[in-house]
């Protein structure tokens, strides 16, 4: 840059982009590499300097302007505020904000970090800003690790304050080559009736950390309560997966005991293990040779003018499968039969005979409503208020598929044993308070699902926890005790002995007296609640109760029972978009910085961060 005009006496040139004022030592962005910033900048900060500039540089600063005359007047304003003013800092500031949405990019959309390095990434970016420096793995590593983990962790700190109670879920998955993960979950229900789930941990495991998890949970409730300043208090609950039970204790997550349910009932019966091996056999065949994959599609779309259908399910080992990956399989296959039939006949391949294609049929129908419930209870909103509805409405499929399907003794055997550990591993549901308060409070299903003393116990419980907080609420009033002096013989320790007896029994028959006017006025809030109609299956209850104010004095035991969760699952959604972070922790990325990146990755949206 050639330094012929006059303004560079006053400027020192610190690079072809910045350059600093002798005069005020402050600092400039010279984006075009111009001079035009830096006359501006004199102009209107130093207009003694500026008039000391030639005549050819104080023609680059004035600006003519036409009006509606099409006169030309001059306007040399000397004291406007500079434009291009920009300090150092704010240059700073720039660049890290970018450097954070690239590590965040990195994180929320599953990125390796190998990208950083990569040629195409690199050259990428020189193309389109060929002013940003990009740094190393570690750098971004840090930036996620440090900065936005506090500041995530700050944000949920202060969003639990103001939950009133909260539902804690654990739960555990391992992949194949060792991978885990171990998560915590939190559930509430806020003051204005939004429903709120965080994930307050989520820590990446090894094959070497298999060994006694329920203890491991424990350590991690409390270090993260203590982290987050979330008081023991709050929680009421917390509901724990089969991984994280500790041995010989009830498994809480009901999707898990559904599945519990299939299994012990698929392994009871050899017949349907036997169907599902050769079912296996026969995706694996398809699997290994594209060739005869694709003369099975020839065959079911143009020789039989079926619809395009695939057998296999992406990025699935068809080896290792279980129940319910089995039940997607056979669905899938009972929609190629036709096709699977003439290609077994022209090649020769395991054949599937009518009467076993029947009892495929057969089963999946019996199994089809068990899949239905596992992805309604495996949802993020579902709460503990489905869960005995549900399981009521299972009982009663399985009961009604033992009596059709009398004509298949291998179906209707699988049914009863279905039905046999359902009612066995859900028993205590029906018994749980959590469950019977959270399907009552339910507008959607009240006590429909009840027996009797079902609903005598809720009830009870109801009215319980109402009067406790109603009584907590009222204070007796202050009264002075006065000794009596005038009583002979008397002495002052019997005075206030007597004064606080007094004060005792008034508080009693106060504390008494309003006990039963509560309680007769929360029998009537009961009872205008059990009056409403029940709204339809599809409804929001959470929208329900917000906008129905009159139950006001229910809303806290609503917002605990409500906030509920119905399973225990969430790692297995983290694991499904975290694979790269897997990858990098194989080659050096140590696992403390992985559950960090985890938590900001299973947080984002819960707490909009972009």
């Amino acid at each position: 840059m050639s330094k012929k005009s006059r303004v560079w006496n006053f400027f020192y040139k610190e690079s072809d982009t910045v350059a600093i004022c002798c005069l005020c030592h402050k600092n400039y962005s010279r984006k075009g590499r111009g001079t035009t910033c830096l006359r501006n900048h004199l102009k209107s900060k130093h207009p003694a300097e500026f008039l000391t500039l030639s005549e050819n540089d104080i023609k680059y600063m004035v600006k003519t302007e036409i009006n509606d005359n099409a006169s030309v007047h001059t306007n040399l304003q000397l004291h406007d505020a500079d434009p291009l003013e920009v300090q150092t800092v704010s240059d700073s500031d720039e660049k890290y904000a970018s450097d954070e949405k690239l590590a965040l990019m990195i994180a929320q959309h599953d990125y390796s970090f190998s990208l950083i390095n990569s040629v195409g990434f690199v050259n990428f970016i020189k193309v389109l800003q060929p002013r940003y420096a990009i740094n190393t793995v570690s750098y971004y590593e840090n930036i996620l690790c440090q900065d936005m983990y506090r500041r995530m962790q700050t944000q949920m700190k202060q969003q639990l304050v103001m939950l009133d109670s909260v539902s804690l879920a654990t739960s555990i998955s391992w992949r194949t080559g060792g991978q885990g993960l171990l998560s915590l979950s939190c559930h509430g229900i806020s003051n204005d009736f939004q429903y709120k789930q965080f994930h307050l941990k989520c820590e990446a495991l090894d094959g070497r950390h298999t060994e006694d998890v329920a203890c491991r949970i424990r350590t991690i409730i409390s270090n993260v309560c203590q982290e987050l300043q979330l008081p023991k208090e709050k929680i009421s609950c917390i509901i724990r997966d089969e991984g994280t039970c500790i041995p010989g204790s009830i498994v809480e997550c009901n999707v898990h005991l559904l599945k519990l349910c299939v299994k012990y009932a698929l392994e009871s019966n050899e017949h349907l293990k036997q169907l599902d091996a050769k079912c296996l056999q026969i995706a694996k065949h398809f699997e290994q040779s594209p060739i005869a994959y694709n003369h099975l599609k020839y065959i079911h779309e143009k020789q039989l003018n079926r619809e395009p259908l695939q057998l296999m399910e992406h990025n699935h080992n068809h080896s290792h499968l279980d129940w319910n990956a089995i039940f997607r399989l056979k669905s899938r296959m009972l929609r190629l039969k036709d096709a699977l039939s003439l290609y077994a006949e022209e090649y020769n391949m395991v054949k599937i005979y009518p009467d076993e294609w029947l009892d495929i049929d057969l089963g999946q129908r019996v199994i089809q409503p068990i899949e239905e419930i596992v992805n309604i209870l495996s949802g993020t909103s579902a709460t503990a208020s489905s869960v005995i509805p549900l399981i009521a409405a299972l009982r009663d499929s399985l009961r009604t598929d033992v009596h059709n399907f009398v004509s298949s003794v291998t179906i209707c055997s699988f049914a009863r044993k279905l039905l046999e550990e359902l009612e066995s591993r859900c028993s205590t549901i029906t018994t749980d308070i959590k469950y019977l308060m959270a399907t009552y409070l339910d507008p959607r299903y009240k006590q429909a699902f009840f027996t009797h003393q079902e609903a005598q116990l809720v009830t009870e419980e109801v009215l319980a926890q109402l009067c406790r907080t109603h009584i907590q609420q009222w204070q007796p009033p202050m009264k002075i005790a006065k000794v009596a002096s005038n009583v002979k013989n008397e002495s002052k320790i019997d005075s206030f002995l007597d004064n606080m007896l007094t004060l005792s029994n008034t508080s009693t028959e106060a504390s008494t007296s309003l006990h039963s006017q509560s309680q007769s006025q929360l029998k009537n809030l009961l009872y205008l609640y059990n009056s409403e109609p029940r709204v339809e299956r599809q409804s929001d209850p959470i929208t329900w109760w917000r906008s129905n104010n009159k139950y006001s004095a229910l809303f806290p035991i609503v917002r605990r029972y409500l906030s509920t969760p119905a399973a225990s699952i969430a790692s297995d959604r983290i694991f499904d978009i975290s694979k790269s972070l897997y990858s990098d922790m194989q080659v050096g990325l140590c696992p403390e910085n992985v559950s960090k990146i985890l938590f900001i990755k299973a947080n984002l949206k819960a707490l909009e961060q972009v």
